[in-house]
């Protein structure tokens, strides 16, 4: 058996190549000698490799700076515009779509409601379309395109990109990557939609080496776990499925087939389908009143709504599910012992007092001084934050497999 794998002067090569961009990449602006000291690599190795650069306009110069002593060295950071990457968000309500540029920051962005009820071949067909409707607003050459990354709900092959499984979509065995890639003239990577999020959430620069567990409550719930730069996807690829913990024993039915799922208690869509139950069964609430007694209209936000106005059923809907989650976000802690814990999602959305609730039942039911060093924060980057994170890791990806434009 071959334990070891010898690399030969072009592997060698482009190792120093893809070592300095990534460099570059994170610390910029930066001048050779930095990068010299941060990859371990020679300054002739390093002047080879920026000249390079700089020949293909993949590096520019952006003047002098801070003198240590003696002359003052060039800056340089990498063209923001020189190449760009496409991320799609699949989500179950809203279709979300960016493009970031070489930098990986978000130039342009666009959304639509999704149309869960359209025949599967039929809604990737309008995937592609809109893909390259979106592409060629940008105004740039399409070759300039490195690549799409998308991100879907469910089970996803990592080595194919076919969706096993998608309880939102109803999909089954899905091969999603090889249909857009009939049709779109760049690269396609599938990533699970929760993963992205927590890729896009956990990045801060300068803080590459901890251990993020972010958890998505919204229309579902599922989660994330980043260690460093990487996404932990699991043996299967299948990671994160704490939505699917059975928490409640012949409990309410979940979409995957199972009873009693986190999801199928305390989801955005399992708080709206409580309510509706209970508007049904005649329950004093003023639920009904918010709605004009329309019970298709009945969302989270509308329970959360009336439980702010003093709905007692609304209250204990609410409570129960802030309870349900920190049970599930307790598991989660004793298990995986995380720097951080991120709460994104919609459901995050609908007041302090909430997410308050959580964090009590979790602290509750977790094991005693475990995870003492943990810090809880919120999802700050936005609607488009899951996208985003599909540019992230389609960058990563491409960067792993050594596939950037060198």
């Amino acid at each position: 058996m071959q334990y070891y794998q010898k690399m030969d002067k072009y592997q060698i090569a482009q190792t120093n190549k893809y070592n300095v961009f990534r460099c570059l990449s994170r610390n910029r602006p930066i001048n050779r000698s930095a990068i010299a000291n941060v990859t371990d690599l020679s300054i002739p190795t390093v002047m080879s490799i920026v000249d390079d650069f700089l020949s293909k306009g993949i590096v520019r110069s952006i003047g002098k700076g801070e003198s240590a002593g003696g002359k003052p060295p060039e800056m340089l950071e990498i063209v923001p515009d020189r190449f760009y990457y496409i991320g799609l968000d699949v989500g179950s309500t809203k279709i979300r779509i960016v493009a970031n540029n070489f930098n990986i920051q978000q130039i342009a962005s666009f959304q639509e409601p999704t149309n869960i009820h359209m025949p599967t071949k039929q809604f990737v067909d309008h995937l592609c379309k809109m893909i390259i409707d979106f592409a060629t607003q940008l105004n740039t050459d399409l070759k300039q395109i490195l690549g799409i990354g998308i991100a879907m709900p469910g089970l996803i092959e990592k080595e194919t990109g076919r969706v096993i499984f998608s309880p939102d979509f109803k999909w089954h065995n899905v091969p999603l990557k090889d249909w857009l890639q009939e049709k779109l003239p760049f690269p396609v990577v599938v990533e699970n939609a929760n993963r992205t999020l927590a890729l896009n959430e956990a990045y801060i620069p300068g803080e590459e080496d901890h251990t993020v567990f972010s958890i998505n409550l919204g229309y579902g719930i599922g989660a994330g776990l980043i260690i460093g730069e990487d996404i932990y996807t699991g043996a299967s690829g299948t990671s994160g499925e704490i939505g699917h913990i059975v928490l409640k024993n012949n409990g309410p039915l979940c979409q995957c087939g199972n009873k009693g799922c986190l999801e199928a208690l305390a989801s955005g869509e399992a708080i709206a389908q409580q309510a509706r139950q209970l508007i049904k069964r005649k329950v004093p609430s003023i639920i009904g009143e918010l709605v004009q007694n329309d019970i298709s209209r009945i969302d989270a936000k509308v329970v959360f709504k009336a439980s702010e106005m003093g709905d007692k059923a609304a209250r204990k809907i609410v409570d129960t599910a802030a309870k349900y989650i920190g049970i599930g976000l307790s598991m989660a802690v004793n298990i995986l012992d995380p720097d951080k814990v991120i709460l994104c999602g919609g459901l995050t959305k609908n007041g302090e007092e909430f997410v308050k609730k959580i964090i009590i039942n979790m602290q509750k039911h977790k094991m005693r001084n475990s995870s003492r060093h943990m810090v809880i924060s919120i999802g700050t980057k936005g609607e488009y934050s899951t996208a985003n994170g599909a540019c992230q890791m389609l960058a990563n990806f491409l960067w792993w497999q050594r596939l950037l434009p060198f």
